[in-house]
């Protein structure tokens, strides 16, 4: 988490430090940022992370989600 800005909303924070615990990486796109799974190929996953959602508690489940679906090998991954 060096060096990208805390989310304002703790649980998306929470889910984002986690996906880079497991490897996935952050980048700054869009309105907050766009998470970037270990595999590092074209077809990797990718997942949009908002700075302003409706609903902060179903982002970041819907962010987690999307996680728990990769298919490249994270450490608690399929």
């Amino acid at each position: 988490m060096a060096d990208r800005p805390r989310h304002p909303h703790k649980e998306i924070e929470a889910v984002v430090a986690e996906a880079e615990r497991k490897g996935w990486r952050w980048r700054k796109m869009g309105h907050w940022g766009r998470l970037f799974c270990p595999h590092a190929g074209r077809d990797g996953c990718q997942v949009g992370v908002n700075g302003t959602p409706k609903n902060p508690e179903d982002h970041a489940r819907q962010v987690m989600r999307a996680i728990a679906r990769c298919p490249h090998g994270t450490e608690d991954g399929p």
